[in-house]
């Protein structure tokens, strides 16, 4: 039985075409002069201790750059990208990231492509004060939703009754020194003994050592 030669004849047309695009692509990959715009992971340091964001910090930064082929491939695929770092020195007066300075930094951080610029032109930055803040929680007895005829009859107890709140300064300063509670639910007639939330404002960057509160009193009949 003869072989089949037209299957043969195929593969080895097949094989001859992959073994050529694959050395041309290698050989392409070695030359200089490719450009691409990479996205490199940005990392910020500043004094954390003392200052704190108030709106998210970018997380990357993208940059137009030109080099060897390997390195652009290795970087686009994120192979060898590392973080890059910028450092804050003043946060309360630096209100934009320097694009220009990134840049500069950005080509002594990367020796294996030169870096053109950087794509996006600023970035803006909102720095506040880093403070802690005790605040006192109380409840509003002529607040709680009590049925016809019964009033709080006992002490209001909170437990805590007071809780640490860090954040930035400017919303610390606006959340005041007393934080009120609110009793949920409706025509309560009987002793209450619960855990309620904390009502902090929806802020990512305030942070309590407490996020419940624990209430009780006792509730009583008006006599007819």
């Amino acid at each position: 039985m003869k072989p089949n030669t037209s299957k043969t004849d195929y593969r080895a047309f097949f094989l001859s075409i992959l073994a050529a695009t694959v050395f041309w692509i290698m050989n392409a990959l070695n030359k200089d002069g490719y450009s691409q715009k990479i996205s490199f992971p940005l990392r910020f340091t500043y004094n954390d201790s003392l200052y704190i964001p108030t709106q998210p910090l970018p997380e990357k930064i993208t940059v137009h750059v030109t080099g060897n082929g390997w390195s652009l491939l290795r970087k686009a695929l994120a192979l060898d990208v590392a973080p890059v770092y910028y450092s804050i020195n003043k946060p309360l007066k630096t209100k934009f990231l320097n694009t220009g300075s990134l840049a500069d930094s950005l080509s002594d951080y990367i020796k294996d492509v030169r870096v053109n610029y950087v794509v996006t032109d600023r970035f803006e930055l909102e720095f506040d004060k880093k403070v802690k803040r005790i605040i006192r929680l109380r409840v509003d007895s002529l607040s709680i939703p009590l049925q016809e005829r019964y009033i709080v009859s006992s002490v209001i107890n909170l437990n805590p009754s007071t809780i640490e709140v860090e954040g930035p300064e400017s919303t610390l300063n606006e959340l005041g020194e007393t934080l009120n509670v609110k009793v949920p639910g409706r025509r309560i007639q009987d002793n209450y003994d619960d855990e309620i939330r904390i009502p902090l404002p929806k802020n990512s960057y305030l942070k309590a050592n407490k996020e419940r509160v624990s209430v009780s009193f006792e509730v009583a009949e008006l006599l007819k």
